[in-house]
């Protein structure tokens, strides 16, 4: 789960999703850094994730949860939740 802060630059977005930062294109960059193999940690998978949002720089923040499903008994999902800044912006 992904939300994203995000600053346009002023620019009126004009119902053109020209002006405003494509979803599609972050899931793919989410496929991509999913499909590069096992890692360890949920943090270590969020913090990639995070890192590659942040890399638009219209983004300000990146707050981004991820679980795994049924590792615990009575629990439906373990995971972690981070928030990292652009400090470019």
């Amino acid at each position: 789960n992904l939300d994203l802060a995000v600053d346009e630059g002023g620019q009126e977005i004009n119902d053109n999703i020209n002006n405003v930062i494509c979803y599609e294109e972050l899931a793919k960059g989410v496929e991509e850094i999913v499909d590069q193999g096992h890692v360890n940690l949920v943090e270590t998978l969020a913090e990639n994730i995070a890192a590659m949002c942040l890399e638009d720089g219209r983004v300000k923040s990146a707050r981004g949860r991820v679980e795994k499903l049924d590792i615990i008994d009575d629990a439906e999902s373990v995971g972690v939740e981070i928030e990292r800044f652009n400090s470019k912006v």
